[in-house]
């Protein structure tokens, strides 16, 4: 280092100049090698990359970073020599402009707005003014109707206090359901229910009139026990649904009966008899008529013991025309 030195001592080292040389980086090896500098003392001093340094010499622009990094390593490049940093950037951005930044306005123009904006602007102003004032004025006479419209509301004449006993009227009675729709009668079903009732009994009949005189006919399928080994068989004067149970709890028979079937219960059998509708199945003990089933459950052995009901008293003849 020291011969180098002395040899840069003994030659004559040009003075600076960045304008030489075909681009920046050679300006700049120019003068390194002027001054007796290797690329490995430049970055020493500078620290910056060896091959970076060869980089900026040969302004090979694609091995170096991005342009920032690359005018801040000229400008440490510059200033480790003993240059401006300003004129090297300055030299750089000679040889390679920038293509991204924005074009400088033309000297002497100057930017103006368009006029027809701020027109716009102030009728929307005014338009809105208007409004605003339109709606004061309306709100204001508004007020000053209701003010000058307004009567004193006269005070409602006190009742007289009942005194002495009060006497109430007979009870109303119930109100009707509101919201209980109507009963609804599907068109031709009572034709077809009177054709499938006995002649004895019409659909507008009451169904738990039963002629006590009535001995049991079987009319349709008997369900349950075979004949001559039960007392009691109920008969479904209509449709319906029938369930027996037997004396264990379960289900022995349970599904809906068309008019004429009937059930026989077996002899001794603790069955109950369960029905959706009352007065839809009538109940025969020993094959005479003892009335009908109330909706619910039944026990068998309290149809066995139950009376018969008096038969029902047909009308007297009338006298002949």
């Amino acid at each position: 280092m020291t011969e180098q030195v002395e040899m840069q001592a003994g030659a004559a080292i040009p003075a600076p100049d960045l304008q030489g040389g075909e681009h920046v980086g050679a300006a700049l090896r120019t003068l390194r090698e002027a001054r007796g500098l290797s690329i490995a003392d430049i970055a020493a001093l500078t620290r910056i990359r060896p091959a970076h340094v060869e980089a900026i010499e040969s302004l090979s622009l694609g091995d170096l970073p991005s342009r920032p990094f690359t005018i801040g390593y000229l400008r440490a490049y510059a200033q480790a020599l003993g240059l401006p940093g300003d004129a090297a950037i300055a030299r750089f951005k000679a040889d390679d402009p920038d293509r991204n930044d924005a074009l400088r306005p033309p000297v002497g123009v100057r930017r103006m707005a368009d006029p027809r904006l701020r027109l716009m602007l102030l009728a929307g102003l005014l338009i809105l003014s208007a409004i605003f004032a339109w709606n004061l004025i309306r709100r204001g006479s508004l007020n000053e109707t209701s003010r000058g419209s307004a009567t004193p509301v006269s005070e409602a004449p006190a009742l007289p206090t009942p005194t002495g006993p009060m006497t109430l009227g007979a009870p109303l009675p119930a109100p009707v359901e509101s919201n209980a729709p109507p009963a609804y009668l599907t068109p031709g079903l009572e034709s077809v229910l009177s054709a499938a009732l006995p002649d004895t009994l019409t659909a507008r009949e009451d169904p738990t009139l039963l002629d006590m005189g009535e001995t049991f006919a079987p009319r349709g399928e008997v369900f349950g026990a075979p004949a001559g080994s039960g007392r009691i068989v109920v008969q479904a004067r209509r449709p319906t649904t029938l369930i027996v149970w037997g004396p264990d709890g379960a289900a022995w028979f349970a599904r809906k009966i068309a008019a004429g079937d009937a059930y026989r219960a077996p002899t001794g059998g603790a069955v109950v008899f369960e029905t959706v509708e009352a007065g839809v199945m009538a109940v025969f003990v020993d094959g005479q008529a003892r009335g009908v089933l109330p909706s619910g459950r039944t026990p068998a052995s309290a149809l066995a013991v139950a009376p018969p009901v008096p038969a029902r008293s047909a009308p007297a003849p009338g006298p002949k025309p």
